[in-house]
């Protein structure tokens, strides 16, 4: 994709932004980037390096990473909560994996994806309720 621009990157009070060229538009922040402040990988992964667009991207793979070591028990309708030995009974609404009732929460999110963002309550296991504080 041809991105037009400079990089915005560094820029803030009384400092004046990188201004290279724009290889990138950030994924997470859509601010644009040059080949020193962000990267370019597959499938058209581009993260600039803002530590909060860095933060989000490492707990995306950490969170593919959870799910796939806690995705074993719910084959044999068990809780993917670790050590427990009840039968999943809910699923969590961020992760889709299935826990036991009490293993989940219901909580108020703040939903982005809606257009003007709203309020819903969802279930949500311990781990992704605890990365909404990366996302919010």
């Amino acid at each position: 994709m041809l991105i037009e621009g400079t990089c915005t990157f560094g820029g803030g009070f009384l400092r004046r932004s990188c201004s290279g060229k724009a290889i990138g538009q950030c994924v997470y922040c859509g601010a644009p980037f040059c080949d020193q402040h962000g990267e370019l990988g597959p499938e058209y992964h581009e993260v600039c390096a803002r530590s909060a667009c860095q933060t989000k991207y490492s707990d995306v793979h950490g969170h593919r990473n959870w799910i796939a070591a806690h995705s074993g028990p719910n084959t044999v309708s068990m809780c993917a909560e670790d050590d427990c030995t009840e039968r999943m009974q809910h699923l969590c609404q961020r992760c889709n994996l299935r826990f036991c009732e009490e293993h989940l929460k219901a909580g108020n999110v703040i939903e982005q994806r809606y257009d003007p963002p709203r309020k819903v309550v969802m279930l949500m296991c311990a781990h992704c309720s605890a990365r909404r504080k990366i996302w919010d």
